[in-house]
């Protein structure tokens, strides 16, 4: 990697900042075309798209950390007495479920989970819209 030591200090600036390209470049008193011409080298680029992934995995891990917490909440609120809060929970874990919580892009050994058909996503929203309001909430 032939990078330069201004061209790891933007970087560095970049990812560790908040990664507001124009107030770096101002910072750095770097133009536009400067820019472009860094954007356009391979080594910049790769260097630029190694810690883009590095910050994506990053999100994944805290993400993953925290979903079993999400999932739970879900769970909790497909039991509210505010239908609509109740239906958007239900729709949430549809979702989730179907987008297979995102781990599309993860080599991970675990077999994947089976995404709920749309029959079956009616049922479930058919059947909570059917809960009986009076009862009271068993937990």
């Amino acid at each position: 990697m032939s990078l330069t030591k201004q061209q790891l200090i933007v970087l560095d600036e970049l990812f560790e900042n908040g990664g507001d390209e124009i107030v770096v470049l101002k910072r750095y008193d770097i133009s536009r075309k400067l820019w472009h011409k860094w954007l356009a080298g391979k080594d910049f680029a790769d260097e630029m798209a190694e810690r883009i992934g590095a910050s994506r995995r990053q999100s994944r891990i805290i993400l993953s950390k925290y979903s079993p917490f999400a999932a739970s909440k879900l769970i909790e609120l497909c039991g509210s007495e505010n239908q609509e809060t109740a239906r958007k929970a239900a729709m949430d874990i549809i979702t989730l479920q179907k987008d297979g919580l995102n781990t599309d892009d993860v080599n991970d050994s675990a077999e994947p989970s089976a995404a709920i058909d749309p029959a079956t996503a009616s049922k479930l929203l058919a059947a909570l819209a059917c809960v009986d309001k009076d009862k009271p909430n068993q937990q």
